[in-house]
């Protein structure tokens, strides 16, 4: 018997999300949980420091960083934020607070005004 569960009809071999407990649990174990959660879903989450944040496994959070480093460089080189919108499709409070939290952080102070 498979791992795996919620194939759709005819999706041999296609693997969802679930995993049979049966098949991965030890026997003691499974009696437990299905005394507590018999036939129901339970989600259950990793251990707090293998606990990754949004993003780390895709490599997203970087890009976005990066993207976001690059902002702020043009933004204190003397790019209007205007054009850092258009530049990158962000709405224009998006790129100040991206400009100013970095420059914030980076010097301390927060600008009164843009550019």
């Amino acid at each position: 018997m498979s791992d795996y569960r919620n194939e759709p009809p005819g999706a041999a071999g296609s693997r969802s999300l679930y995993r049979n407990a049966a098949a991965c649990l030890p026997p003691e174990l499974l009696r437990e949980l299905q005394r507590y959660a018999g036939g129901e879903m339970l989600y259950v989450p990793a251990p707090g420091s293998a606990k990754k944040k949004w993003g780390e496994c895709s490599g997203r959070r970087s890009e976005l960083e990066a993207r976001n480093a690059e902002m702020v460089r043009l933004y204190l080189k003397g790019e209007r934020i205007e054009e850092l919108a258009d530049r990158y499709a962000l709405s224009v409070e998006r790129v100040r607070r991206i400009c100013y939290g970095r420059r914030a952080k980076k010097n301390g102070t927060a600008p009164l005004n843009e550019r």
